[in-house]
């Protein structure tokens, strides 16, 4: 209240002194223009100078600073919007805020948006966020509002001067005043074209404007409700034979509840039609003679428009001798013309700040802009009725009441005018149809068809396609909308040049709406990533980026072919597949654009969001049946066809949507033979197309991760074909499979390939937590088989023997060999990355029974027939503690098998691990600085290493190899591997691909790169793992596209290879002599392999790539300075979020969500959801139930209205002596006063701040 009556004081004495102290001298504009690159404060909030209706007037200018910056006060000058009152109730809260805050003795400029403002409203331009709703220009002045009839202002004071236009600037005004008439543009341009249906039986009408209650024009134009009263009575009984129309505001329809007018509370009744809805006012010029006023703007344009204007009140345009003024308005010494006013307001009092154009704009830039942007064209002219149509937009109507007017709106907006619109009632509940007729009476393109029983949106479709007439059909749902109005007309273009077929547009965004309607935010669909370069020509088979389409919709396609093919939709509802697949497999030319086309709305109730039933089954079966078969009838079965690739992604998102979603789980709970019929159904599908575990394509469903990580897909396609619903439902629940299960089936050799499929993604899926060992103590054996541990060092062909025998572990049981499936560590995001079986050393050192009980009970699962048991890991050379896994297994017969390379070699290539391959522990100091560092030393001491396991199972079970082709057995890894272990069964395996054997390398320039970028700061591990994949596969695949060479790491020079094997010449010569009895001590013959020299010079698109590759795995809140080294400024540290006073959601909901979804539904997805909860929510909930996610953890701004205290401590700071803190307070108050040292600060800060957690 206080604030309130400072700022009304201040504007009153303001206008009081600006009439008598002002310079008549100042041009306004050139004053204004003057200051663009002035440090300006304004009175909107920075929220609206970025998103909402003030978005466009930092164009003008660049330095504008909020009301809530805390830098307003010390901008040099001031712009203030909006009138300031008595009661604070209709005071404009960003001009109080700003009068309150700006210095004594400042001189602010008044400014209001011009009267071409937007090509939408300012009421949309809150409501949506969009900021290209935004105002294109504002009137500005330094005296007061143009609407203040007793202050007069420069326009009132141009307007009386003896200026006169010249020819030229006449003949501009009298053009753009007819271009506004013909173009029907207004101030605000949100409102529908089409003619209100009024009743009959009179021969003329008279228009009476309303406005909003108690608006500033009103107040300061001279109006009361007694005038308002008069005006309504004048237009009855000045014009007894003709027909009132009384238009309400439409700020009272687009802000329901929020601003009424001074006839809101009339109804219809005799003469007198309330029109409450929006409508261009010159629809409503075009059917009354004679318009009655307040101060409203429309009185201006119905003069532009030849309209007799009464006004009540004294706007600015009245007085000149242009209107019937029924009171005397002051400050009038002259007659103008309509020219003259429309000069002096839209061209020089208007400064206008229009996107694309330079600045300032033009008036004329201002209009093109509408035109193009708005979202009610103009009805069309007879001649583009006479033009056949090029485009028939199809739109399927039921249950689309509250949108269909804007879809068909953007439709109507499309700058290609020779279309046809097709919206088709499939028997629609609701009053749709009347808002389609009333459309359709206005703009004859518009064909309505109405069906007579509801046959679902894919058969109405088809009947559109029958009765379409275009070249070409495009396809829109009822509650999406086209925000591109050169859509159509760019697709049309591209199909004409190329004779396309099908031509693509990308999907404008998704919107996403809560339950109630209320628009929530706009989204990209992820999958239009792949769709960013145009492609003019091109087939499906040739360009598979095709597979990422997710929606018929965004294509045109030409009639004509469509016909030719039949293409026609098969099923009622969830129909899109079938019939975009069979058009893109009979395609002849597909073309491919960047255009953005339609918004397609997500709300609640739609159809894609409803509970299913079999119904819904039936057609999903229907569609990609239909789908495969339009695949298969192109030679998609032959493994060898191009097509085999899209046959694969489909058939694999068929698996998704029948077994993890609702159908599989409603058959299942129905049972007998209805689940039997279900599975037979799908079985037989994957039959028919000999789909079997290998071609399932993890890609076509990404969004499953636990599942594709747990290779839970491939399980299912096999035990579907295998006839074990068991394992279907242990894959579909990613549930663990029992110990006795999985032996069962590894103990049958496969008699066909389904057998072998089964066993081998059975071996995929049950690993670590997806085995369940056998419950109870395990019996002790009989016969205790010997355990081989393979310590495996870096580049020694570890990689290639664990996935050789981890592929074959099946295979290897039967012979008696068991590689475990548990123990074993491999990368979440890169599962080619493993590091064998690592976990067996922490079991070992902490003496943990998990382990060892798993392969007790193993063993008594399978009798004696398993021999050898093989454990194999890099880790365990690189773990100090890993011969204690002897001492965990004491009473098995233990042998260790190591290979060794020298030294210098080994440095190289651990080192070039550890930076550039994704180890666990990256590292981010040189070489130099590794080398020095303890764990290497000891790790260079190979001795001891080896005397360590030496010492527990003794020298004769210690096999120590060199890894050197020329040492090798026949001069092969395997072949000496198979020989030391004695497991001649090794060599009749298949072998492992080339990724298996993690062949991969970089050079020592691109290691160095990666090495700049370990020192940051890293979103979590997988991000990091993400990164070096990302890197690595990026840095390979650049150089081969360019028949560049990649080098191999090199970090040691001649000096320091000789420094390592120097220092361990001793220790070589220790196990030279007691593993391979050489007396002379020498364990390495011949020289280090030296890798030739090569350019390793980097290319800056390698540096781009591994700047976008962190850009994408960094934190949130971490800034790239783009400079790749161990110096750069890292911005991390704590955010502040918002859980509510005292954090509330935190502490109470976190632990509710958890009992009651996370730990039942997704368990390991537990520890993201306790480090972030409403992050989390938001991530994964929100795109299902954004309402209810709003309500529990609603993203709104912590400080909020306890910013009041800011300028209070701020205060306190400056007399304590601790200035130096002001800027971390304004910066983030919040977590300024929760890093309090003191605890009578923190708490002081949790009542000052009780919202915002520290995270």
């Amino acid at each position: 209240m206080k604030q309130n009556d400072r700022a009304f004081r201040r504007f009153v004495e303001l206008l009081d002194q600006r009439q008598v102290r002002h310079d008549p001298t100042i041009d306004i504009r050139e004053h204004v223009l003057a200051r663009r690159t002035h440090k300006i404060g304004v009175g909107y909030i920075n929220d609206n100078l970025t998103r909402f209706f003030g978005a466009n007037l930092r164009r003008l200018f660049p330095a504008a600073v909020g009301v809530d910056d805390s830098a307003f006060a010390k901008s040099r000058d001031f712009l203030i919007s909006g009138s300031i009152y008595r009661d604070p109730e209709h005071s404009h809260k960003g001009g109080v805020r700003a009068l309150d805050a700006m210095p004594e003795g400042t001189d602010p400029i008044f400014f209001e948006a011009g009267f071409v403002a937007t090509s939408h409203s300012w009421a949309h331009s809150f409501k949506e966020g969009n900021a290209s709703y935004a105002c294109l220009g504002y009137v500005y002045d330094d005296i007061a509002y143009y609407f203040m009839a007793d202050y007069p202002n420069r326009l009132i004071h141009r307007l009386n001067s003896d200026r006169e236009l010249s020819d030229a600037e006449r003949a501009r005004a009298r053009g753009l005043i007819d271009r506004l008439v013909e173009r029907r543009i207004s101030k605000y341009n949100a409102q529908p074209m089409e003619a209100p249906t009024l009743p009959e039986g009179y021969d003329r009408a008279v228009l009476v404007c309303d406005q909003a209650f108690a608006d500033a024009s009103t107040v300061y134009g001279k109006l009361t409700e007694s005038d308002f009263e008069r005006m309504l009575i004048a237009a009855l009984t000045e014009n007894p034979d003709a027909q009132v129309i009384v238009k309400t505001h439409p700020d009272s329809s687009w802000e329901k509840g929020k601003r009424s007018g001074y006839y809101t509370h009339l109804e219809t009744t005799g003469r007198i039609v309330v029109l409450r809805d929006p409508v261009n006012p010159y629809t409503i010029f075009d059917m009354v003679d004679t318009v009655y006023v307040g101060t409203s703007q429309m009185g201006l344009e119905a003069l532009f428009a030849g309209k007799k204007v009464v006004t009540f009140g004294a706007p600015f345009y009245g007085g000149w001798g242009l209107t019937d003024d029924r009171q005397a308005i002051p400050h009038r010494h002259r007659s103008r013309t309509l020219e003259d006013i429309f000069h002096a307001f839209y061209i020089w009092y208007t400064i206008y700040h229009v996107p694309g154009c330079a600045v300032p704009s033009q008036v004329e830039d201002a209009l093109d802009y509408i035109e193009t942007h708005r979202p009610f064209p103009l009805p069309p002219t007879q001649a583009e009725l006479d033009t056949p149509p090029k485009v028939s937009v199809i739109i399927p109507v039921h249950g689309v009441e509250a949108y269909i007017e804007d879809c068909i709106a953007s439709v109507q907006a499309q700058t290609l005018r020779e279309i046809e619109i097709l919206p088709v009632n499939d028997v629609t509940p609701d009053n749709a149809q009347a808002i389609i007729d009333r459309l359709a009476k206005a703009d004859p393109r518009i064909k309505p068809i109405v069906l007579d029983e509801n046959v679902g949106q894919g058969f109405a479709r088809n009947i559109a396609i029958d009765q379409a007439k275009g070249d070409f059909i495009w396809f829109i749902d009822g509650d999406d909308w086209m925000p591109n109005p050169e859509a159509l007309e760019t697709l049309v273009a591209v199909a004409e040049a190329n004779g396309s077929d099908m031509v693509r547009g990308k999907k404008a965004a998704e919107a996403v709406f809560a339950k109630n309607g209320e628009y929530i935010y706009d989204r990209p669909d992820a999958s239009e990533a792949n769709f960013d370069q145009q492609i003019d020509r091109t087939t499906y088979a040739e360009t598979p980026r095709i597979l990422r389409n997710r929606h018929f919709w965004t294509w045109l396609y030409r009639r004509d072919w469509l016909n030719e093919i039949e293409g026609r939709f098969v099923t009622t509802q969830w129909e899109e597949r079938a019939f975009l697949v069979r058009a893109l497999t009979n395609a002849r030319v597909l073309s491919l654009t960047t255009c953005p086309t339609t918004t397609y709305r997500i709300r609640p109730a739609s159809t894609a969001r409803r509970k299913r039933g079999p119904k819904d089954f039936d057609r999903m079966f229907m569609n990609f049946e239909t789908t495969l078969q339009a695949l298969g009838d192109h030679g998609a079965r032959d493994r060898t066809s191009p097509l085999r690739p899209h046959l694969a992604f489909h058939m694999s998102q068929y698996i998704d949507h029948m077994i993890l979603t609702e159908p599989y789980a409603y058959y299942q709970e129905m049972g007998g033979d209805a689940f039997q019929t279900f599975l037979d159904r799908v079985r037989g599908t994957l039959e028919s197309y000999d789909f079997r575990a290998g071609d399932y394509d993890a890609t076509s469903t990404e969004r499953r991760v636990q599942h594709n990580r747990a290779g839970a897909f491939q399980l299912a396609i096999a035990a579907l074909r295998a006839g074990r619903p068991d394992l279907l439902d242990a894959a579909v629940n990613l549930r663990p499979i029992p110990q006795d299960e999985l032996y069962e089936v590894y103990r049958q050799a496969p008699e066909t390939p389904d057998d072998s499929d089964l066993q081998a993604a059975l071996n995929h899926y049950a690993r670590n937590g997806l085995v369940k060992t056998q419950a109870g103590r395990a019996p002790k054996p009989g016969k205790r088989p010997r355990i081989v541990v393979h310590i495996g060092a870096t580049k020694t062909g570890s990689t290639f023997l664990q996935h050789l025998m981890e592929t074959n572990r099946p295979a290897l049981m039967r012979d008696g060999v068991w590689y475990p499936e548990v123990g074993l560590f491999w990368q979440r995001v890169r599962p080619h990355k493993q590091a064998g079986h690592s976990e067996f050393t922490r079991n070992a050192v902490r003496n943990e029974p998990g382990l060892r009980a798993h392969i007790e009970h193993g063993l008594a699962l399978m009798g004696e027939r398993i021999h050898t048991i093989v454990l194999s890991s890099e880790a365990f050379f690189l773990q100090e503690n890993a011969y204690q896994i002897a001492n965990y297994f004491a009473d098995y017969d233990v042998e260790m098998v190591v290979y060794l390379r020298r030294q210098d070699e080994w440095a190289n290539a651990q080192y070039a691990e550890f930076v550039a391959g994704g180890a666990v522990g990256r590292v981010d100091g040189s070489f130099a600085e590794w080398l020095t560092t303890p764990e290497t030393i000891a790790r260079l001491d190979y001795a001891a290493n080896i005397e360590r396991w030496a010492e527990v199972i003794g020298k004769n079970k210690v096999k120590v190899r060199l890894f050197d082709k020329r040492a090798f057995e026949g001069g092969d890894l395997l072949a000496d591997f198979a020989k030391v272990t004695d497991l001649p069964v090794l060599l009749d395996l298949p072998q492992p691909d080339a990724l298996q054997a993690n062949s991969a390398r970089l050079s020592t320039a691109h290691v160095e790169l990666v090495r700049m970028y370990n020192a940051r700061e890293f979103r979590n591990r997988d991000a990091y793992f993400t990164f070096i994949e990302t890197v690595t596969t990026g840095f390979q695949k650049f150089r081969a596209d360019r028949g560049l060479q990649m080098g191999r790491p090199r970090f040691l020079t001649e000096e320091l290879a000789e420094t390592l094997m120097r220092n361990a010449r001793d220790t070589n010569a220790a196990i030279a002599r007691t593993y391979f009895g050489r007396e002379d001590g020498v364990l390495f013959d011949g020289e280090a392999q030296r890798p030739p020299a090569q350019d390793d010079a980097l290319h800056a698109g390698e540096f781009a790539l591994v700047a976008a590759a962190y850009d994408a795995a960094k934190p949130e809140d971490v800034v790239d300075t783009g400079v790749p080294d161990r110096l750069t400024q890292r911005a991390t540290g704590p955010r502040v979020v918002n859980y509510g006073h005292f954090g509330w959601r935190l502490w109470l909901l976190t632990p509710i969500f958890e009992t009651l979804y996370v730990k039942r539904a997704m368990p390991e997805v537990l520890p993201a959801f306790r480090r972030e909860p409403a992050d989390f929510a938001r991530e994964n909930w929100a795109q299902y139930t954004p309402f209810r996610i709003g309500l529990l953890y609603p993203n709104t701004p912590a400080l909020g209205g306890f910013k009041v205290w800011v300028p209070i401590i701020r205060t306190a700071l400056k007399l304590t002596g601790n200035t130096g803190m002001i800027p971390a307070l304004e910066r983030d108050p919040i977590a300024f006063m929760r890093a309090s040292p003191s605890k009578p600060g923190r708490i002081l800060s949790r009542i000052v701040f009780p919202r915002g957690e520290i995270r």
